[in-house]
Parts: C-alpha cells; sequence; structure tokens
C-alpha cells in the first residue's frame, strides 16, 4: 500500500478497537461506551473505557489512553512498527515500506543483531576459561547459576579487541559496532572494546532482546565501577529499566514494582523471590522511566541504599514520581545496608516486612528534613516547612496540596494558615523597595494547580466542542499553555489542516504521553457543562492572567537583584514595569 500516512488511517478505517481490545479484556456496555479492568494495571473495579465509534481507550485508574495502535504497543510491549505490521495483517493490508522506513527498519535490525551476537559472546566467555575469575566474583556474591542465565549475564575479557574480532569473524564490521555502542573509534583511527575486563549485564528491551550493556569491574581499585555502552537508536539511559522485561508480568499482578538502584540489588532481589523488582541503572530517576513503569504499575516502592549517597538519590528520584502521578513510598533499610546485602543477610521475608513499612512520600521527606531540623525551635520549623516547600507547591492535585499542608500542621504544631504564609515567602519572595505596587501580588500556594486545572477544562472544551475549537484558532496560541503535554495537545487542535477534526489524525500528531493520555480522557469523558464558549473564553482570560502574574514575579526577582546591586537606575525603571503589569492585572480581573 502507499504513503504511511494514508496506510495508518486505512488501518484504523478497517479495525474494529473493541475488537481488539475484546480479545484481551471483558468488556460491558455502559452508555455509548464499553467497561471493563484495565489490563495494564491491577483494579477490582473497571475503569477501563473503550469508545468504538472514536477508535480511543482510556483508564480513568492509571490514566492509559490511546487508539488501536498505543494499546497493541502497549500490551505487546511493541514498536509501532511492529503494532502496524500486526494491525495490517488482521485487516488484509499488504504493507509496502517506503524506501526511509525501510532502511530505518533494516538499520535497527543490524543493530539488534549485533547487540545479540554481543550478548551470546559475552556469555560464552563466562562460561569458558576466560570467564573463570568472573564466576568466583559470583560465587563471592551468591549469585545463583539459574539467575545467571535467566538474565543472561556475561564477561567481557581483558584485551582492546577480543569481541570485535569476534563480531568480524561473524561478518559485522567495525562501524556498525561503533553504532551499537560495543565498541568505540581511536581518534588516530581503528576501534576497540567498549567494555574489557569486566562482569557484563545485558540490558534488555520489553521485548526481551539486548539493547545495552552494563559493566562491572571485579576488584575494588579500578574505576569506574560500573560502565554502561553508551546510547544509541536502540538504547536511551534514561528511558530504560533495568529487568522490566522480566519483572513487568510479576508488577501487573500485584499493581506495585520495587525500584532499586543497581544490577546487582536487581538479581538479588528477583533470585529470593522479589520478582516485581527493576533497576534504575544507577542514576537518578527521570520522568520517562517512571512514566515506563506507570504502564504496569499502579504504585511503587523505592526501596535505594541507607548511605547518604542512596538517601539522596532516593529523595531526588521523589519528584518525579509525583510529576508522574505515581503513588510511591520509601522502604529505609536498616543500618547501611543495600537491597544486595540484606537480602542475603535477614532474607526475603525481612525485605518484605521492610517494604510493607515504606512511607509514602510526604512522610518519609518529612522524616529526612526533621533530621536535619530540630522541629522543637521556630527556626527548625522554618527549615523543614522550607525543605518541603518545593514538593508541596509542585503538587499537581490540589487536595493532595492541601493535605500535604494539613499534615504538616499537625506534625509541627503550627497552624495551616502560617504554613501557606512561609510557603508564599518561599516560593515568592518580596522586594524591599517595591512599594505599594506589590502589595497583593503574590499568587496563593494552590495557583500551579490552578493553572494546570484551567489548561485541563480547556483543553476539554477545545476536544468536545468543533465550533469552539474553530473559533479560537488564531485567537489563542498554543504558548500559554505552561505544561508540555499540554502545550503539544493544544498545538494539535489549534492547527487547522487536513484531518484536523479527525480524532486518529490527532493522535498522530501527539508525541507527549500525557498529551495522549488527556486526548482520549477528553474523548471518552462527558464534556464540561455550561456554554462551551463562555467556559472557554474564561479559561483564556484566566490564562492570561496567569501569564501577566508571572511576568510579575520574574520582575519581582530582577528587582531584588537590582535592589541588592544597589543600582537605583534599574531599580526605577523595573518598578515603573511592574506598576503597568499590575494595571493590566486590575483590568484583566476586572473583564468579565
Amino acid at each position: 500500500m502507499g504513503k504511511s500516512r494514508e496506510v495508518v488511517d486505512e488501518i484504523r478505517r478497517r479495525v474494529n478497537i473493541l475488537d481488539v481490545i475484546s480479545s484481551h479484556v471483558t468488556l460491558r456496555r455502559s452508555g455509548r461506551n464499553y467497561k471493563g479492568l484495565c489490563p495494564f494495571h491491577s483494579e477490582k473495579t473497571p475503569s477501563f473505557n473503550v469508545d468504538p465509534d472514536r477508535g480511543f481507550f482510556y483508564c480513568f485508574g492509571c490514566h492509559a489512553g490511546g487508539d488501536v495502535f498505543d494499546f497493541v504497543m502497549r500490551i505487546g510491549t511493541r514498536t509501532f512498527g511492529e503494532a502496524r505490521d500486526e494491525l495490517a495483517a488482521r485487516a488484509g493490508i499488504r504493507l509496502d515500506p517506503t524506501g526511509e522506513e525501510a532502511h530505518a527498519s533494516g538499520e535497527r535490525e543490524r543493530l539488534l543483531r549485533i547487540a545479540d551476537a554481543s550478548a551470546a559472546f559475552f556469555r560464552a566467555q563466562l562460561r569458558g576459561a576466560a570467564g573463570e575469575s568472573a564466576r568466583r566474583y559470583l560465587d563471592a556474591r551468591g549469585v545463583d547459576p539459574a539467575i545467571r542465565e535467566s538474565f543472561r549475564l556475561g564477561f567481557a575479557p581483558p584485551g582492546w579487541d577480543n569481541l570485535l574480532r569476534a563480531l568480524q569473524a561473524k561478518g559485522f564490521d567495525a562501524g556498525i559496532a561503533e553504532q551499537a555502542g560495543v565498541a568505540v573509534s581511536r581518534p588516530s583511527g581503528g576501534h576497540y572494546d567498549a567494555l574489557r575486563g569486566r562482569l557484563i549485564f545485558p540490558i534488555h528491551d520489553l521485548q526481551g532482546r539486548p539493547v545495552a550493556f552494563g559493566g562491572r569491574v571485579l576488584d575494588r581499585e579500578s574505576t569506574p565501577k560500573y560502565l554502561n555502552t553508551r546510547e544509541t537508536s536502540l538504547f536511551v539511559k534514561g528511558k530504560t529499566l533495568y529487568a522490566l522485561n522480566d519483572a513487568r508480568e510479576a508488577i501487573r499482578d500485584g499493581g506495585t514494582a520495587v525500584v532499586v538502584e543497581g544490577y546487582m540489588d536487581a538479581l538479588a532481589c528477583h533470585q529470593f523471590g522479589v520478582h516485581n523488582a527493576v533497576a534504575s541503572l544507577g542514576t537518578a530517576l527521570t520522568i520517562d522511566q517512571v512514566l515506563l513503569l506507570k504502564r504496569f504499575a499502579s504504585s511503587a516502592v523505592l526501596v535505594y541504599d541507607a548511605d547518604a549517597a542512596g538517601v539522596g538519590a532516593a529523595e531526588r528520584g521523589l519528584d518525579v514520581f509525583e510529576q508522574a502521578e505515581l503513588p510511591v513510598k520509601v522502604a529505609v533499610l536498616p543500618g547501611q545496608s543495600d537491597p544486595d546485602a540484606f537480602l542475603r543477610r535477614e532474607g526475603p521475608e525481612a525485605f518484605q516486612r521492610v517494604c510493607d513499612a515504606a512511607l509514602p512520600i510526604f512522610d518519609y521527606r518529612l522524616a529526612m528534613a526533621a533530621r536535619r531540623h530540630d522541629d522543637r525551635t521556630v527556626e527548625g520549623k522554618v527549615g523543614i516547612v522550607n525543605e518541603l516547600s518545593q514538593l508541596i507547591i509542585s503538587a499537581t492535585n490540589p487536595v493532595r496540596q492541601g493535605e500535604y499542608v494539613r499534615l504538616l500542621a499537625d506534625r509541627l504544631g503550627v497552624r495551616e494558615d502560617a504554613i501557606r504564609g512561609q510557603l508564599r515567602r518561599v516560593s515568592r519572595p518580596r522586594v524591599e523597595g517595591a512599594g505599594a505596587a506589590g502589595s497583593g501580588g503574590v499568587q496563593p500556594v494552590s495557583d500551579a494547580s490552578a493553572r494546570a486545572g484551567t489548561e485541563e477544562l480547556l483543553l476539554h472544551v477545545l476536544v468536545s466542542d468543533a465550533a469552539v475549537r474553530k473559533a479560537l484558532r488564531g485567537a489563542v496560541d498554543a504558548t500559554v499553555f505552561t505544561d508540555p503535554g499540554h502545550r503539544e495537545l493544544a498545538a494539535a487542535l489549534l492547527t487547522d489542516g487536513p484531518g484536523a477534526e479527525d480524532p486518529g489524525r490527532l493522535r498522530g500528531r501527539l508525541r507527549d504521553e500525557t498529551a495522549v493520555s488527556l486526548l482520549s480522557r477528553f474523548l471518552i469523558a462527558e464534556p464540561p457543562g455550561g456554554d462551551a464558549r463562555r467556559v472557554a473564553d474564561e479559561c483564556v482570560r484566566r490564562l492570561r492572567r496567569f501569564t501577566l502574574q508571572e511576568r510579575v514575579d520574574g520582575l519581582l526577582g530582577a528587582l531584588r537583584e537590582a535592589d541588592r546591586a544597589k543600582n537605583q537606575e534599574r531599580v526605577q525603571a523595573l518598578q515603573i514595569e511592574l506598576r503597568e503589569l499590575y494595571r493590566e492585572l486590575k483590568v484583566s480581573v476586572q473583564t468579565p
């Protein structure tokens, strides 16, 4: 068949999303939609909805959503190309890939083949004479032979080109080995093995195919202790979780993922029966990793090393769970233990007890802050509030934000309005000398949530009402939306062109997972109440006021710096600009 876009449209016309999903989920009619238990997270009450007319699904529990291609990609952990091929075969459509698609597919296959050949080489080395030192190391660490085989552990022998020579003997050249990340080019010419003299941990994609490798030294002196092959078109470190392919079914069954820091921690978890464990590849968790995890888990437990570095990594990682709205708890291991050592010393039952006693994100951050500040003193209480301020301010859900303030007030024995006042000081510092123009300019703590809610309401109207969508094209710019997912969806909705009113075409313009989820939700949910145009116009006015307030906040910061630098000319200029902005804000508030 012809062009890629036309093929996708034809597949969507011929394939009934209800038929595809019904082979995985028991669905029952509910109004114009169908409902069932979500296949992507554990639940007892159905929250998974399918709209067969528009061709979309959405789960109100885990927020997974999309079209028939998204469903096949999620349920079978396939790439878009693989999902397209499967659905084309189902629809009886013969695919004729373009030259560009054929080249990209061929390139990816070559990289996958060389990664697989590299994994086979490393496994053979671990089993052979060259791997004796690595096997002794694994014995000393208590890694069972079954785990070594299950996770396809290997060994990269010392020497500059052992792997390269083996790959070349199989017909792979050094250039493709470099593209796959297993070889490095010399400035003077030629190539050498990226990993040498290391225990090898293959990193697999969700189809179980090796796409990259981690290597650990076998002694205590060599550095770095761990080294990963570089990022490639197959492997992006910040979008990959080690052992997710092995853990995903256990995660889906139980609903919870255990997140540890390193390879050995993950291996120990699986060896001791904690089959829902994944590792963050030894780095701070990213939003992409948590969103990937959210595809399979409805909650997570973070179990990092108990030393200072591990505690710091855990605290940094919590923010991305908040952004992804994936509930997370933190398990605190006693002493200076890491999960690997704790499991081998105390056993899986004790580890499970620690996980069961894990603290919710807010309680953990509060406990950590209380270690650093004396909550019996005024200054200590202020320090605790300051430490927790960013977590509270960044909470996107206003109910959660209000509960955080209540819990903190109870814990410290102070009034909630006092905490809100301190949060305003932390988030919107005032500048001495700003004058009366600054009064009333401080936003309430919940403004970030209020803006996000306003953006979502406007998007819901735009998705639900074609007339409003057309009326606002050209009058509203997507840049008024601050959330990246909101902005991408707004840009797709507010751009005229072929297929602009077709939900499938809209989906095709989106890359951000939040944008896809929101589009699916708004297509399936009931439209907002009230007159759609009036609701949209009020949302636009609110967003413009938010933008004006943000400009005020920026000028207040600049004014503070100018005041510190004693630059009176700059101070006067900023004060004039601030007065004008406050005038605009006053007009915007009075305008109906």
